[in-house]
This record gives C-alpha cells, sequence and structure tokens, in this order.
C-alpha cells in the first residue's frame, strides 16, 4: 500500500456511538472545545479543553499522542489490553489503541491507520493526468530547484554520517573487497606520509588524522542515538533534530555548562514567544533584515554549514526594530550602541577588524546633547579611547542622533559608511576569522567546532581581545566552550549567557514558528528546511515538564 493512500481515522467505541472522523491527512489531528483551533470538537461542559490532545502522524505506523497542556487529562487503552494508564508526556501510539479525554468513562476514540476512499484517489488519478499542462518553464525551474535543494540535503553532514553507520551495521565492511580496499588505502596513506613527510610533520599529521577518526566515531554514535522515537530522545538530540546539525547535539552532550544554560534559555525563548512573532509571521523591516542575513551567511563557501545555522540567528534578537541601532549591554556591564542586523558594538566590530565610525549612547536629554558639539565630542572620544583606539579622526566630521527609544535615548554616531550595516562586509569579517583553519578555534568537524565559532563573534567584545592580531587572548582550540570562558570570571558568563541566547533561538524559533505561527509565512524568513513538529511538540513539552 502507498503511505501516501494512508490516512489517519478516528473512531467512537459502539457505546458512544460509534462513529468514524476522518480521513485526516495533515500531520496532526487535533481534539478539545474551540471549533477554530480542532478537528474533533467536544462539549466544554465535559471538561474538555479548547486544545485538550494531538494525535501526530510521524510516519506510516509511528503516531504520537500528546495532551496540550499537562491538565488536559488523557488516558491510553492499548490495542492488547483493558487496563488505561494516564497519558501525561508525548507517548508512542499504534493503531488499534483507544483513548478518552478527562477520564476514562470519557469519550473513547480508537486510533485508525486506512487508505483513502476511492472517490478520493480517483480525482488524484485524474490529476495526474493532466500533469502535461503543468510543464511549463515556471514548473520545470521549479522542479530543477527542488532536486538541487534535495541534493543538498541528501550529502549533508547528518545524512553522511547516517549512511557511514548503516554501512558498518549492515555489516558490509566487513566484506573482504571492503576490507582488502581499506588496508590498500591504509596502505597507500601510511606509504605517501613516510615518503613525503618529515619525522616532526608526520607526528603533526598522524595527530590531525587521529583526531578526526575520534571526532567520526563520536559523530557515528551520536547519529545512532538520533534514531527511533523522539518522545524518548533527550533535550541533545532533539536540538540536533530541530537544527539540523549532528555536531550541535554532540556539542551539548559534552558540555554540561553549556546545555543547561541553553535549556534554560530556550525555556524563556519558548515562554517569551510573543517577542518573535515578528520571524514567526514575517512582519516588518526586521523580518527582511534577518532574511537578508540568512541568505547572505548561508551562501559563504568559506563557513561550514553546522556555523552558518548558527550565525543565522546571531540577527534573530527578541523585539521588533525600526531603526539601525538599538541600546544593548556589552561584556562591561554598560549601555551602549549596537549597529546592524546583528547589533554589533563598537568594540566588538573593532576586534574583527571591520571599518566603522565611532558611537555612543545617549541616555537622556539627547535633543540637548545634539546642539552642545563639546559633549557630542566628548562621548564619542570616549568610546573610542576604551576601545584602545589613539582618538577621534583629525579630519572635520559630522555627527548624527538615532532615537533608538522615542523621547528617551539615542545613539549618536559619525556620519560615514559603517560595515555594521553591510551584511556582506559582517560575512566576509566572520569567514575571515571563523573558517576552516584558524589557530585559536576547533577544525571543522570538531563536536565543538560550530558551538565555539559562536562563542568567538561574543568574546570579540571582551576587553582584553582582540582578534586584529590573528591569534586573541581566548583559546577555543583544546578545550569545551564552557570550560574556556570559566577561566574569564563575569566577563565570560557574559560571553557564555549571549552564546546560550544564540543556540536556543536557533533551537526554539524555527519550532515557534511551527507550533503557533503560520509556516508559510515563517519559510519566507526561515526558508523551507523547517522541523518535524513532532520534535518541536516533544521539545516543547520536556523543557516545560
Amino acid at each position: 500500500m502507498n503511505e501516501e493512500e494512508l490516512a489517519t481515522y478516528l473512531r467512537l467505541t459502539p457505546e458512544f456511538g460509534g462513529t468514524r472522523f476522518g480521513p485526516y491527512e495533515g500531520l496532526e489531528v487535533r481534539l478539545g472545545s474551540d471549533p477554530e483551533r480542532c478537528h474533533i470538537v467536544l462539549q466544554p461542559e465535559l471538561g474538555v479543553q479548547a486544545e485538550h490532545v494531538k494525535l501526530f502522524r510521524e510516519s506510516q505506523e509511528n503516531l504520537i499522542l500528546a495532551p496540550s497542556e499537562r491538565t488536559a487529562a488523557v488516558f491510553l487503552f492499548r490495542a492488547n489490553g483493558t487496563r488505561s494508564t494516564q497519558v501525561t508526556t508525548p507517548t508512542a501510539v499504534r493503531p488499534g489503541d483507544a483513548f478518552s479525554l478527562v477520564t476514562t468513562g470519557g469519550h473513547r476514540f480508537i486510533i485508525e491507520l486506512d487508505i483513502l476512499p476511492e472517490e478520493i484517489r480517483e480525482q488524484r488519478k485524474k490529476a495526474s493526468r493532466t500533469g502535461k499542462a503543468r510543464m511549463n518553464k515556471g514548473a520545470i525551474l521549479a522542479e530543477g530547484k527542488r532536486q538541487l535543494l534535495t541534493r543538498l540535503l541528501v550529502n549533508g553532514p547528518a545524512q553522511m554520517a547516517q549512511r557511514a553507520l548503516t554501512f558498518v551495521k549492515s555489516g558490509s565492511i566487513f566484506q573482504p573487497r571492503y576490507l582488502f580496499l581499506g588496508v590498500a588505502m591504509f596502505g597507500g596513506w601510511v606509504f605517501g606520509g613516510v615518503s613525503m613527510c618529515s619525522g616532526r610533520s608526520m607526528k603533526t599529521k598522524l595527530k590531525v588524522t587521529n583526531q578526526r577518526f575520534e571526532n567520526c566515531e563520536q559523530e557515528l554514535s551520536f547519529a545512532e542515538n538520533l534514531g527511533g522515537n523522539s518522545t524518548e530522545s533527550s533535550f541533545e538530540q532533539l536540538a540536533a533534530k530541530v537544527v539540523g546539525s549532528t555536531l550541535l547535539g554532540e556539542a551539548l552532550e559534552q558540555d554540561s555548562a553549556l546545555r543547561a544554560l541553553v535549556k534554560k534559555k530556550a525555556k524563556t525563548v519558548f515562554a517569551n514567544s510573543k517577542r518573535y512573532g515578528w520571524i514567526i509571521n514575517n512582519t516588518g523591516p526586521k523580518a527582511t533584515r534577518f532574511a537578508q542575513w540568512r541568505e547572505r551567511i548561508m551562501g559563504e563557501d568559506g563557513l561550514d554549514e553546522d556555523t552558518q545555522r548558527l550565525l543565522v540567528w546571531l540577527a534573530g534578537s527578541p523585539g521588533r526594530l525600526n531603526s539601525e541601532f538599538v541600546d544593548v549591554s556589552d561584556s562591561e556591564g554598560d549601555d551602549v550602541c549596537g549597529r546592524g542586523a546583528l547589533q554589533l558594538t563598537y568594540r566588538q566590530a573593532l576586534s574583527m577588524g571591520m571599518d566603522i565610525q565611532a558611537d555612543a549612547f545617549v541616555s537622556k536629554d539627547y535633543e540637548r546633547i545634539a546642539e552642545d558639539k563639546q559633549r557630542r565630542e566628548g562621548m564619542l572620544e570616549d568610546t573610542v579611547t576604551a576601545a584602545g583606539q589613539p582618538g577621534l579622526p583629525d579630519d572635520g566630521y559630522s555627527t548624527e542622533l538615532d532615537p533608538v527609544r522615542q523621547g528617551r535615548s539615542a545613539c549618536l554616531y559619525i556620519e560615514g559608511g559603517d560595515d555594521r550595516a553591510r551584511p556582506g562586509a559582517v560575512a566576509k569579517k566572520l569567514v575571515a576569522h571563523m573558517g576552516e583553519d584558524p589557530e585559536d578555534l576547533p577544525p571543522w568537524g570538531a563536536p565543538q567546532s560550530s558551538v565555539a565559532r559562536l562563542a568567538k563573534f561574543w568574546a570579540a567584545d571582551l576587553m582584553r581581545v582582540d582578534f586584529r592580531r590573528g591569534v586573541g587572548d581566548i583559546d577555543f582550540s583544546d578545550s569545551q566552550v564552557g570550560a574556556v570562558l570559566d577561566g574569564f570570571d563575569a566577563k565570560g558568563q557574559w560571553v557564555m549567557s549571549r552564546t546560550a541566547d544564540t543556540i536556543a533561538r536557533a533551537i526554539v524559533i524555527p519550532c515557534l514558528a511551527v507550533l503557533r505561527g503560520d509556516p508559510d509565512k515563517a519559510k519566507a524568513t526561515l526558508g523551507d528546511d523547517m522541523p518535524s513538529p513532532v520534535n518541536c511538540l516533544v521539545l516543547d513539552w520536556k523543557l516545560r515538564n
């Protein structure tokens, strides 16, 4: 039977009339008292909540039953038993199982998967026979784009790891031809290394090879654990599934300090979903800037995909924004100006070697300061000297004030070109500092590689760090991010907090778009690669409970 022809049905047990509801071809079926949100509506007088329970279809035979809230009582009756159990978390169910709402004696629904009615299948057959009419230029281009995207996704790191895992688990690796081929290849590498390298370089290459082999083993092990039922997945496994990054899951698994903080931040993002409405519903100039930044950073060849997937969310700060500037709290605990889509501070951009103009945060009376040239110059001078610069330019310059909060605060800045306002210039600098082989970062493919690069972005704001020198005073190459930042006291915790904030947004906001927003609108901002609602539902539930 073709899986596309299967649909979900719910049948009331005979004592409740035996009515069969369906077919439901969507991913989920919702039951509750709200007719606008639910597929099956029951009277609220029965104690049913507005949205009481959801049934998700994860695959042909794999379904998930989940109460919408902890207070929504749902009781599960297995097909091979008579006793019921209360469902308090997303739970795997199968066709033939049944569930009741509110009490064990409440309306009981039997879960069924069955083929679509004949008339629906006939309509689809007729529609498929008219496919020639759709052979136009637009359709061909769309199909080409789809196939290209599919090829890219199929050949991604996680998919390669899964294929390698299957190759090992199936026993194919132990076939004689592969063993001989492996020995020949390994022998060739060793012989070539001995022939071409000195003893010292040979040790270096061996160290790198061992590290890459260890990274590969870790990725295969983590990829193996990603399989199975979503309800049994850990936080880091769900994060890896949602973001599409096995390395992120490994990093969170290994770094307990970072994992705990990311979980805390993720709860906050879920609880404050309204602050991200601009991205979920693709509204306002900030959503446009986010989409432009996403397209830019994902198109940079000098960054690996795992790092790109995190750097996208540097532009995903909460709240709406109509100005080019915003007030932020820097690593020294001072209110300063952040500029551009990534809200880069002056010191942060300077550390990465960007061409920028001085700015200063004006907390009050900015209308008076607009008329006081001496005070303006003094404030700008303070910003420049605090960042270790010699002073303001000698040549004449003009200043402007950009209100951050109307009537309350503003950003004073020197007019002129500023890389922070140019997504392309920012992306190029990130590539220069976070490419494949910087000495202060783990190599691509290492579990900590993507989170270390994200932490480096935030570490650029530290007073004692200046990445223009090539290697700054902070090194992420040989340790976990949490351990490195722990040595920087309060300043390190600031970097840690900002890093965890960004990772939490990468995990939660796409789930908010799927669970609480309009996925079609969100795709215009987030792209087509949206996470599974089942994984998001389980993630939300585990964070709240």
